[in-house]
């Protein structure tokens, strides 16, 4: 600006800049003046509309990573539409902004060129082997490139951790059952990193219940619930402790339960 205080009738510029560098097609930017008009306090918000043209154009700018289990490496590609009439070449990468998201997340960037010309940034994420299980994390990806008009190409990564052991279902449901009755209710568990499975311990406070461990394979269990002969009439609501080994790895379950138990 010029000059930030204005007599009554003047008029002045406000002129505002952005980097274009990380930005391709429409982009719009909202400026905030603060001013003290109508007793101070008020703001007056400006938007600023653009269309960036740049020299590449990734085909998407988010990268989905689903299911990712530790130890285990991920690879996905991205179609770069190159108009710089030349090729494409990747000087270097960095992560920015959430830097700790991605320790546990070690990167491998490259360029691959199909047969027919056509350019790819592959990128292959691999999840440490002992890293804690993590529902989902993301960070962004700088790509230097030899681009004038987008010297940085970023990429959004998000990672969706699979968790060790699935088990199903997550509560459970018993009304109407009769005293005595086995196999009312099943619970499996699964190992999803191809590690051995074993059932540690099950237990729950009340007691209520009948557990019947049967192997389905060397990755798969199934604990049927049942109905002592002795439990008490009445409504319950009880949490079944679940601990399973998967490999060398112990994990805690614990799995709500609510019903009745009729004669």
């Amino acid at each position: 600006m010029e000059k930030t205080a204005f007599l009554p009738g003047e008029s002045g510029t406000i002129k505002a800049y952005f980097n274009t560098a990380h930005y391709n097609g429409s982009v719009t930017k909202t400026i905030q003046v603060y001013s003290n008009t109508y007793g101070g306090g008020n703001i007056v918000r400006l938007r600023l509309k653009a269309t960036v043209v740049t020299d590449l154009k990734p085909a998407r700018t988010s990268i989905y990573f689903r299911n990712v289990v530790p130890g285990k490496s991920y690879t996905e590609r991205v179609f770069i539409e190159n108009n710089m009439h030349k090729p494409l070449e990747i000087k270097g990468h960095s992560i920015v902004g959430n830097v700790n998201a991605s320790r546990n997340f070690p990167l491998k960037v490259g360029l691959v060129r199909s047969k027919d010309g056509k350019e790819y940034v592959s990128v292959t994420l691999k999840a440490l082997k002992n890293m804690p299980v993590l529902e989902r994390r993301s960070f962004t990806l700088s790509l230097e490139t030899n681009s004038t008009k987008m010297p940085k190409m970023n990429l959004f990564i998000i990672i969706k951790m699979q968790k060790p052991v699935l088990v199903t279902p997550i509560s459970l449901f018993m009304f109407g059952n009769h005293q005595g009755v086995k196999r009312v209710r099943r619970i499996q568990l699964t190992s999803n990193t191809g590690n051995p499975l074993e059932i540690v311990s099950i237990h729950s406070k009340a007691k209520i219940f009948t557990f019947e461990t049967v192997r389905e394979d060397e990755k798969t269990i199934d604990i049927w619930i049942g109905i002592r002969k002795d439990a008490s009439l009445g409504v319950f609501n009880d949490i079944i402790q679940i601990v399973a080994k998967e490999g060398k790895t112990d994990h805690n379950f614990s799995i709500p339960a609510r019903g009745s138990v009729i004669k």
